[in-house]
Order: C-alpha cells, then structure tokens, then sequence
C-alpha cells in the first residue's frame, strides 16, 4: 500500500497497527515518489535472515577459491567430484562400522 508521508505521520498508530498486526508492507511517497517503507518486524528479520544466509555461502564460495588456488600453485589440483566421491563413501563406511 501507498501512503502519503504526511498522511503517515497523521496516522502513525494506525499504520504501525496494520504493518504489525496484518504484515501490510507501507510504501512512503512524498510528490509522487517512493521514499521509505515501513514493514513488520518479521519481515526485516526474514531480510536479515537471507542475507546472513548468502554472505556466509559467499564466504565459503571465496575461501574455497583460494583453496583451489594454492592447490593449483602447488600443483596439487584434483577432480572434485572426485574427491567428494571419496569423503562421502569413507564417512558411509564409518556410520557403517559404527551400527
């Protein structure tokens, strides 16, 4: 929903009910031009959840290029899938032996 800023802070009980209570996302517009929004609490902590979620995979990502990169200065680059291959089949043999 579009709202006028003015009209916002006129109404800021009323607003802050309906994005709190209804989850309705209020989109501040001020001469016909998006300004902010007000959005619920979990709405901002879904936001603050996914990013959390990708810089880590964006972490790992990088510190696995890096891995991959010494490796390969050393000469020491392999498949891998390969090697995955490998890791899962020995922790398989491990959880087996374990039963």
């Amino acid at each position: 929903m579009k709202m006028n800023i003015r009209k916002a802070r006129e109404n800021f009980s009323e607003v802050i009910n309906r994005v709190a209570t209804k989850g309705e996302m209020i989109i501040l517009i001020s001469r016909n031009k998006p300004k902010a929004a007000i959005v619920s609490l979990k709405d901002v902590m879904t936001i603050e959840d996914r990013s959390m979620r990708k810089a880590k995979r964006l972490h790992q990502l990088e510190r696995i290029r890096k891995m991959r990169q010494k490796l390969a200065q050393k000469g020491l680059m392999s498949n891998s899938l390969e090697v995955l291959k490998k890791i899962r089949e020995e922790r398989i043999e491990e959880h087996s032996s374990v039963d």
